[in-house]
């Protein structure tokens, strides 16, 4: 194989850097592996920022202004970035004045796409599903502009290139790249075709031709970086990751070990492990700085208790409402240095961090400390604090009610004799992050069930109030069986590592708890 002098240097770097180290760089402080050298890259990455209008006389917290996008873009001025990604859906309802406040948030921080000394910060972003079809759901634009030709004059998709070149300032095609101090960003936007939530309505194969045709021209030492708004086929999260592309993205960047790709869409939080996902090369979800989603369709048929996810039954049957997650808004800051690449975690409603600093070695070949398996190796199990114990009380708990798509089958909202489980929050520790709590239910009779909750704040810093409070999880007493019953509560990371449980049985006539 021949070398590059770049790639001798960076290689001699490593070996010496292996050598102190025992083989685990990726463990080293976010300085870089040249303590205090400075990056040669930095950029903001958001998703899903979801704008509805400019945020006049608002609180940064309310719904769909551009205050929140504002405020991290604030921050990532102040981190000297050169370039911010948005990985799509950035204006919610696909509309005129939407993509307008984006653009109002964006020329209010960076005037001119700069600076206030002139220096430049660029712009990588890529359109979403809301951006082109947002218009459809819930028959907005119709509401707002009853007369056709005059809503058409105001939905993006009638003239995306129009509207984005109004915006922006710049070209506006289907796929794009360009080059930031030296290192390559592609841009790949949503389009008409691919205008659903399912895999099979996302082809996402423009970045095939390109690559055929450029891809022998990149620098292997060099990380180059791919922006799309679903998530790529198996890899970040998994093969169960709601509303993944149909597979062409993946096949054509494992042949490029230095490719690293940054998608939205799902809105899950960059709390869960697996939103890093290192194999043929590196693909990262970018989290939401909207809203978190919740994992439900990976606990298919049911979901969590307190998510979506689960059929129409199932989601009637529960007992709890869906968690809140409207206050949590993410982002990240990447730094990239010659022998590695740091990743900083960020919420932006708290200025908080949400979990320890990725840090990747570079060149990118040489070790995947992110491969799942290998990252699942360096957590631990979550633990409840020594001498914790479950609390049980009896009470009348309301499950959600619910009804068939076609309205002919229905369960009712209402009351029944329950038991309510309660556990204290688990210790706080980054490496040991509470992903979900498992509760079983075992009566007298052996007849057993099992519920799986998020916990509150499993999307927030384990320094935020919501981290450290107190997790429930009900039963009805028709969902059991007959005689005393036994509850046994797991804690879960988000690669799905278990700890030690806590167990109560609790004695139904006298209310006794052992």
């Amino acid at each position: 194989m021949n070398m590059t002098r770049r790639q001798f240097l960076i290689g001699g770097a490593a070996f010496a850097s292996l050598g102190a180290f025992a083989g685990n760089r990726f463990i080293l402080a976010a300085a870089g592996f040249k303590a205090g050298g400075k990056p040669r890259l930095k950029f903001g990455v958001l998703s899903d920022i979801h704008i509805l209008r400019i945020g006049a006389n608002e609180e940064m917290s309310g719904g769909g202004n551009n205050l929140t996008f504002k405020h991290a873009l604030e921050w990532f001025r102040s981190q000297d970035v050169d370039a911010v990604v948005i990985a799509g859906d950035m204006a919610d309802k696909g509309m005129d004045e939407n993509l307008m406040a984006v653009a109002d948030a964006w020329y209010s921080v960076f005037p001119d796409d700069k600076y206030p000394d002139g220096r430049p910060v660029e712009k990588v972003f890529v359109s979403g599903n809301h951006d082109w079809v947002g218009y459809t759901y819930g028959g907005i634009a119709e509401k707002k502009y009853p007369d056709e030709a005059e809503r058409n004059r105001h939905i993006l998709q009638k003239d995306m290139a129009g509207w984005w070149g109004k915006a922006f300032h710049e070209t506006y095609t289907p796929l794009y790249a360009k080059t930031i101090k030296g290192y390559t960003f592609i841009g790949s936007h949503w389009d008409r075709a691919q205008v659903g939530h399912g895999s099979y309505d996302q082809p996402f194969g423009l970045i095939e031709g390109y690559m055929a045709k450029n891809g022998k021209s990149f620098d292997p030492a060099l990380p180059f970086f791919y922006v799309q708004h679903p998530h790529l086929k198996d890899t970040c999260y998994g093969p169960w990751a709601w509303g993944h592309d149909k597979g062409i993205v993946t096949k054509t960047l494992s042949a490029y070990p230095n490719a690293i790709a940054f998608s939205g869409h799902s809105h899950y939080s960059l709390t869960d492990e697996r939103s890093i996902w290192q194999g043929a090369f590196t693909s990262v979800g970018t989290g939401s700085l909207r809203y978190t989603g919740t994992p439900g369709g990976e606990r298919k048929p049911n979901g969590f208790e307190n998510s979506g996810g689960g059929d129409w039954m199932a989601e009637a049957r529960k007992l709890m409402k869906k968690i809140g997650t409207g206050d949590c808004r993410q982002g990240m800051l990447w730094s990239v240095y010659d022998d590695c690449i740091t990743v900083k975690r960020r919420e932006f409603l708290s200025d908080l961090d949400i979990g320890e600093d990725w840090v990747m070695p570079l060149p990118a070949a040489e070790s995947r400390p992110f491969a799942f398996a290998e990252h699942a190796k360096r957590l631990r199990a979550p633990k409840f604090p020594a001498g914790a114990r479950p609390e049980v009380t009896e009470m009348n708990a309301k499950n959600r009610g619910g009804k068939s798509k076609n309205g002919k089958e229905k369960i009712a909202s209402e009351k029944k004799p329950s038991f309510k489980v309660t556990v204290p929050a688990v210790v706080p520790d980054d490496k040991a992050r509470l992903f979900s709590l498992e509760f079983t239910a075992t009566t007298a009779d052996g007849k057993s069930q099992t519920k799986l909750v998020l916990p509150e704040g499993f999307n927030h810093s384990l320094k935020h109030k919501k981290a450290q409070s107190r997790q429930v999880c009900y039963f009805r007493k028709d969902e059991l069986g007959a005689g005393d019953a036994v509850f046994t509560i797991t804690p879960m990371n988000s690669f799905g590592v278990r700890g030690k449980a806590l167990v109560c049985e609790y004695k139904v006539r006298t209310g006794e708890m052992s």
